[in-house]
């Protein structure tokens, strides 16, 4: 049951860490910035913004993402931290991410787990 919990949590982070890296980008990573976008899919950074902004915020931004193009970076970078979206999905990932090591501390200190923490801190490393 934990090591279940456990893999929701860091699924969850490594999650939102690729939303993030469609957004700020990372070739290191091979995640190149706004692949995601492009194709029209709804990352948590942009269901956010859309969730909090109002008015004249909201409506660029929702035609910001239509028509979206290498053109309109910074537009949409200044639109989602007006809604704190991209902070909010930094909190989320240092929380699950969090939860995660918790439960998985839980278990004896063995090699296993030391392998299995590094790794979920790798999550963390990948936008950081």
């Amino acid at each position: 049951m934990q090591l279940g919990e456990f893999g929701m949590e860091l699924g969850l982070a490594f999650q939102i860490v690729d939303d993030l890296l469609d957004i700020l980008g990372d070739e290191r990573m091979g995640k190149p910035r706004g692949a995601d976008v492009i194709e029209g899919k709804m990352t948590l950074p942009l269901i956010h913004a859309l969730t909090l902004l109002h008015g004249d915020s909201r409506s660029r931004l929702s035609e910001v993402i239509v028509g979206f193009h290498d053109g309109l970076w910074d537009e949409l970078i200044d639109l989602l931290t007006e809604a704190g979206s991209l902070e909010y999905a930094r909190t989320l990932v240092r929380n699950h991410t969090d939860r995660a090591l918790h439960l998985l501390r839980q278990f004896p200190e063995s090699e296993a787990r030391n392998c299995i923490e590094s790794l979920t801190q790798l999550v963390m490393d990948r936008y950081e």
